[in-house]
């Protein structure tokens, strides 16, 4: 939720900016289909987690570091793109963290989970300790490459968000994108046909 709120605020930061966010409608991707193929990825480790079953999810973990080969090649053949490289470094440590724990991201609480989202915090870490969650494995203490995952713990209208490096590194890198082309200037110069006499 965190994401998308930071997300929320760059688009606003972009119009108070003087940007117009429509010109992002323009935006061409070079091979979308990898970034479909990435979302359909998502979709289906996301049904396969809802099966509660151990051995699906298990199905799931390749599946999730093959959506994020997906994602950084669409990066990669887009880093043209205002703010991509940075997006693709943010990708680059998630996928990296996901691979070293088996193909699901790591998630480490460095303060306990409490508050007003204490229930919500709770039945979370349940899932997460019975391995029902096929994004995620959690960690009882600091290993490994745990500082790539999931450890920054952050508390935002009662809701609890636990993001990694790798995902600030992407919606910065996503703002930067909305930004730039929403500020970008459409050339006033319309390309015209030479008249057949020119140049004689």
């Amino acid at each position: 939720m965190f994401l998308f709120v930071l997300l929320a605020a760059g688009i606003v930061l972009a119009v108070i900016l003087g940007g117009d966010v429509r010109r992002l409608a323009q935006i061409q991707l070079e091979h979308p289909e990898l970034l479909i193929a990435a979302f359909v990825g998502r979709g289906l480790v996301v049904l396969l987690g809802a099966t509660h079953s151990l051995t699906l999810i298990a199905l799931a973990r390749p599946l999730n570091v093959f959506v994020g080969l997906f994602l950084l090649a669409v990066v990669w053949l887009n880093r043209h793109l205002p703010g991509a490289l940075l997006f693709g470094l943010g990708q680059t440590l998630n996928l990296a963290a996901i691979v070293a724990f088996g193909g699901r991201m790591p998630v480490l609480f460095l303060t306990p989970p409490g508050g007003i989202d204490a229930v919500h915090a709770s039945a979370r870490l349940e899932m997460l300790r019975k391995g029902f969650d096929p994004l995620h494995v959690y960690l009882a203490h600091p290993t490994g490459l745990w500082f790539l995952g999931d450890i920054v713990d952050i508390s935002l209208l009662h809701h609890i968000s636990v993001v990694s490096l790798g995902d600030l590194l992407m919606v910065a890198g996503a703002i930067w994108l909305v930004i730039r082309v929403s500020r970008e200037k459409r050339s006033s110069a319309v390309p015209t046909s030479v008249p057949e006499s020119a140049g004689l």
